[in-house]
């Protein structure tokens, strides 16, 4: 966390792609600064990201600005820039092979990641059927992944399965999943590869946004009313529901523009802007 003395125990939480990165998954300058200026007035600052940790890192160096780096949305925890585990939680073996007999009954196309924080293997399924956008993520993830075998052991501590719908076929399925797998966790969220696609994890009952920045809060002693969650797609909905103060960029969908107070978009610091009100409103 902050070297600096923490001001009455404030943190922010954000999103990464599409929040505080651009579209061309860029930190811009400004919100580089902002970050920079809540570290030295000693606020805490953590992303909490989809990505996995190896993905993550594609676009995090060393030197960016933040203390908390929450991978897999809240299946790993990690210390940053040191990249000390902190917390890491997966499916047990029986909930994996109850999901896999779901997906493949519902004929759909999915992944099976290892435990963190080597997520970024997998073991996939498909039908045959047109899907694109899991063509692109097998092409992204080259030399990470092999077909899942018929009868193949699951992994022990996967840290997710991942469905990938294409555009027009996902109206009911995700109530279908919730449905057929009560008890574990099913966020649905827009792929960030075609922006048009519809993606769900599957994560175990503890694993959320919003439980992962409760258990950094716990640890490090912060007090959830000072906090300040910032996103811009479905996944990060229960994260801004448990911030202290919430704000969406401009980017984010209708529903979460009427639910949540909007800033300017992702391409025009919408960070910086939900920072400097944030700021404004509270009483340091």
């Amino acid at each position: 966390m902050p070297s600096a003395v923490p001001i009455d125990n404030h943190a922010v939480f954000t999103d990464l792609d599409g929040t505080l990165l651009d579209g061309e998954h860029r930190l811009s300058q400004a919100n580089w600064q902002t970050l920079r200026q809540l570290g030295t007035a000693g606020i805490s600052r953590a992303v909490i990201t989809g990505r996995s940790l190896y993905s993550a890192r594609r676009v995090l160096d060393d030197t960016f600005p933040i203390d908390v780096l929450v991978t897999s949305s809240g299946a790993g925890i990690f210390e940053f820039p040191s990249l000390t585990l902190l917390y890491r939680s997966g499916l047990r073996q029986s909930d994996t092979q109850r999901a896999v007999a779901a997906l493949t009954a519902l004929q759909l196309d999915f992944m099976v990641h290892e435990p963190v924080p080597d997520n970024h293997h997998f073991r996939w399924y498909r039908c045959q059927r047109d899907n694109p956008d899991f063509d692109r993520r097998l092409a992204h993830y080259a030399d990470c992944h092999q077909p899942l075998a018929a009868n193949e052991p699951l992994p022990i501590d996967a840290a997710q399965l991942l469905v990938v719908v294409p555009p027009g076929e996902s109206d009911a399925i995700h109530a279908e999943l919730n449905q057929r797998l009560a008890g574990l966790n099913v966020v649905r969220t827009t792929s960030p590869l075609d922006h048009i696609s519809t993606w769900y994890e599957i994560f175990p009952p503890e694993v959320s946004k919003a439980r992962a920045a409760s258990w950094i809060c716990q640890h490090f002693g912060i007090n959830r009313g000072s906090t300040l969650a910032v996103g811009n797609d479905y996944n990060d909905l229960d994260l801004l529901r448990w911030g202290g103060t919430a704000r969406v960029v401009g980017n984010a969908p209708p529903e979460l523009r009427h639910e949540f107070e909007a800033v300017a978009d992702n391409d025009t610091d919408g960070f910086s802007e939900s920072v400097s009100q944030w700021l404004a409103g509270s009483n340091f």
